[in-house]
Order: structure tokens, then C-alpha cells, then sequence
């Protein structure tokens, strides 16, 4: 499914985030299949297809050119991954930053008792919120109506808490922080992933299988090989990077489990 999004020439493809859904191992046997299939198809294009002997003409292509395209490959997976990585070490600091302010909250408003009003009730109505469906809204890089209303019913309860002046401050600093947590991991969840990186890596590997089947013209046996060896380590680190490629999305999602636990020393409402 191809899709066009509003205003602008980027398309989303659907195929893509639905197999980045998949565990980690379908995910390297889909891609192994792709590269299967596409050595196999260059193998009788260049041996036994009517193309063939024209094919053959081609021999003499130096072996070290298959390193142009290779390193392509090598770079391109460098970046991704690191950008993949970076993404799910700040997935895991905002979790962490988020359940530091409400943990934060949640001690001023005990310290206070009667005088911090409806605080302890939004504190545990937010957690319950982002929990229960901000969380698996997530997946598909949306928020939550929901949790959004609990947060302004949180800041509204902090700046309604008849406590010292001092203090409401730092409560209504520590709610800005909460908020400002969220947005940055809804803005992770948002932006994976990135179609267009995917589709670089994914053609500049076969364009190496190309490339290695270009420099083993001579015989069917080298050149399957050559491909298996490279479509093997192309594998490894297409379906390893994949996995983790959607922070808050299977099968590698960041776990809502540091706000569940904070969630168990809330009273209920």
C-alpha cells in the first residue's frame, strides 16, 4: 500500500512498517528470501537465459569494483543504525526523564496532604492514561486525546494546590518538564520509521549482488557463493537494525514498565 502524504512528495509504505512488526527472525527470512531470489534471478540471467550470451561479453570486470558499491552499503547501514540507536537511547532517557517528574510530584503532593487538593488523583489518572492507551497508540506514532486531557488536568491541579508559593513553583516547573518529556517521546514515536533510509540500504545491497555477479561471469558455482556470503552478512545487520528501528513498536518496544511500576505506589483514586 502506497500512500501520499498531504502537501508533500513523501510516500509512506505500508508493506514496510508491517514487516518491521514481525520478529526478528521473520524479518531476516523475508530479507534473506529477497536477496534468494534475486541472486538466483542474476545466476540464469547470466548463465542460462536468452540474454545469456550477451552477458558473457561482459566478462573482465576488475574484482575491487565490487567494493564501490559495498562500501556504499557499509556506510549507509553505519548511519542508519547509529540513527536507529540514538533513537531508542533517547526513547529510553525520555521514559526515564517522565517518571523523574511524576516521581517528583508525587513526593511534593504526599509532603503536602489535604493542601495539594486533586494533585494525587491527576498524577495516577495521567500514568493510568499513558499506560492503558497512549502506550499502544505509540505504535503507530500517534498520541493519546486521552493522556493529553489527563496532563491539562494535571497542570491544572498543580497550579490550583493551595501550598507556599515556593513550592506550587516547583510543581508547575515539574509539570512543564513532565510535558516537555512527553512531547520529545511522542516526537520519537512520530518519526519512525524513515522509508526513505530503508529504501537507500535495501537497493544499494542489490546493487552489490549486481556488482559481485558482474566480476563472476566465468562460472555459476563462484558467483552464488560470492552473493550467499554477502547476502548472509546483509542479513545480519538489515534484520538486527530493523528490529529496533521503531522505538516504541514490536517486537523490541521500550517497555512502559518503569511508569507501571511508579503507577503501584499511587493511591488510587
Amino acid at each position: 500500500m502506497l500512500e501520499l502524504a498531504e502537501g508533500g512528495g513523501l510516500v509512506h509504505i505500508g508493506v514496510l512498517h508491517l514487516w518491521m512488526e514481525q520478529s526478528t527472525e521473520v524479518m531476516a527470512l523475508t530479507v534473506g528470501a529477497l536477496f534468494v531470489a534475486f541472486a538466483l534471478f542474476l545466476c540464469w540471467l547470466t548463465f542460462a537465459s536468452p540474454l545469456a550470451p550477451m552477458m558473457q561479453n561482459w566478462k573482465g570486470v576488475a574484482p575491487p569494483f565490487v567494493g564501490v558499491p559495498a562500501t556504499l552499503f557499509g556506510l549507509l547501514m553505519t548511519f542508519l543504525s547509529q540513527d536507529v540507536w540514538d533513537a531508542n537511547r533517547r526513547a529510553y532517557r525520555e521514559i526515564a526523564m517522565e517518571r523523574e517528574q511524576l516521581t517528583t510530584l508525587q513526593a511534593l503532593s504526599e509532603n503536602h496532604g489535604a493542601a495539594a487538593g486533586d494533585l494525587p488523583a491527576a498524577i495516577r489518572g495521567y500514568v493510568e492514561a499513558v499506560i492503558g492507551l497512549e502506550w499502544k497508540a505509540m505504535e503507530n506514532g500517534e498520541d493519546s486525546p486521552e493522556a493529553e486531557a489527563a496532563l491539562d488536568r494535571l497542570t491544572r491541579a498543580a497550579s490550583a494546590a493551595k501550598i507556599e508559593s515556593a513550592f506550587q513553583r516547583v510543581l508547575i516547573d515539574t509539570v512543564m518538564k513532565l510535558r516537555s518529556a512527553r512531547e520529545e517521546r511522542l516526537g520519537i514515536a512520530g518519526a519512525y520509521p524513515d522509508d526513505r533510509k530503508w529504501a537507500a540500504v535495501i537497493l544499494i545491497a542489490l546493487i552489490s549482488q549486481i556488482s559481485l555477479a558482474a566480476v563472476h561471469l566465468d562460472r555459476a558455482r563462484p558467483q552464488l557463493l560470492a552473493q550467499a556470503i554477502f547476502g548472509a552478512a546483509a542479513v545480519v545487520a538489515i534484520a538486527l537494525v530493523a528490529s529496533v528501528e521503531e522505538p516504541y513498536a514490536p517486537p523490541k518496544a521500550v517497555s512502559s514498565e518503569p511508569l507501571e511500576k511508579l503507577l503501584e505506589k499511587l493511591p488510587a483514586e
